[in-house]
């Protein structure tokens, strides 16, 4: 871990013992009025919250001060609650107006959501999550933020192609299932109560498995925005290697936005050497702002690529 964090390794421990901040993502599909009135009641009951610079109507809130206030807001879909390292994802895939999009794995609904807002719900949004419970939330939850979509589908991720169209997305959202190192915090050891190398090793086909599918889904010209909340490269470059040398029409761009944790892929690991093209990706070193995470924006060539 130390290797891949580039950290000395007596750091470890402390990298994974901080406590990070929300993040307070303001919900532009309210209507003017109500957007302004709640920006100005962030603001006042928030007041150590910060805007993210590379994330519109978004601020880091360090302090967690008037945490009732901002809590309704959210119980009343007027703000979204999470982790910053959330954001990234939906800002690399950077959706366009018209575009059709699909998270594949969308529960809770917080990637998906900001989708949606970025470009204020001029999309045609399908959802999907392999379990059903969590999808039931999902479309009620959608209804509370205002959140037009136009499917709601519960499709295993390693098997979406054989239940969608082929090459039906402009945009694809795929923020797989993992072992979740990011979000260790050696305070509470219930957070590591599931991880092992086991696990880990299970998770990377799974992952190359879905990678595959959402590959079949894209359109040519499309981009596919892979995301994980843990930090191995066994979860992380192995697949998105794997899927950029079985598909030559793919290739890795930069996310175009930058933090100092923000660290760039490893084009080699424990002897296996990856693309070289990896030096693109983001692995979100653990931090007092961020949880761990990893981002890789892809794109597939359109025809006049080919």
């Amino acid at each position: 871990m130390a290797e891949v964090l580039r950290i000395r390794p007596n750091q470890v421990k402390d990298v994974f013992r901080g406590a990070r901040p929300t993040s307070i993502r303001v919900n532009r599909l309210l209507d003017e009025a109500k957007y302004r009135e709640t920006l100005d009641i962030v603001r006042e009951k928030a007041p150590s919250a910060f805007p993210v610079e590379w994330c519109d109507h978004t601020f880091l809130w360090p302090e967690s001060d008037g945490f009732e206030d901002i809590l309704e807001l959210a119980h009343e879909g007027r703000v979204y609650l999470q982790n910053a390292s959330s954001l990234i994802p939906p800002v690399a895939l950077d959706p366009r107006p018209g575009d059709s999009i699909l998270d594949v794995a969308s529960a809770p609904g917080g990637k998906a959501f900001h989708l949606a807002a970025r470009v204020g719900n001029d999309c045609d949004l399908w959802l999907n999550d392999a379990a059903a419970p969590r999808a039931r939330k999902l479309g009620e939850l959608a209804k509370t933020y205002g959140v037009n979509y136009g499917e709601l589908t519960t499709h295993q991720a390693q098997y979406i192609d054989k239940e969608l169209p082929a090459e039906s997305f402009d945009r694809i959202l795929l923020d797989v299932q993992c072992s979740g190192e990011g979000r260790v915090d050696m305070r509470k050891p219930i957070t590591l109560r599931y991880w092992s190398e086991e696990r880990i090793e299970k998770y990377k086909f799974l992952q190359l498995k879905m990678l595959s599918a959402a590959y079949t889904l894209l359109k040519p010209g499309g981009v596919m925005v892979y995301s994980t909340c843990t930090l191995s490269p066994e979860e992380d470059e192995f697949p998105v290697s794997k899927i950029l040398q079985r598909r030559s029409d793919l290739t890795l761009e930069p996310l175009g936005f930058s933090e100092p944790s923000f660290l760039p892929g490893v084009t080699s690991w424990r002897g296996t050497k990856f693309d070289e093209r990896l030096k693109h990706a983001v692995r979100v070193a653990p931090s007092d702002l961020f949880e761990g995470f990893f981002v890789a924006r892809i794109v597939k060539a359109g025809p006049a690529d080919a």
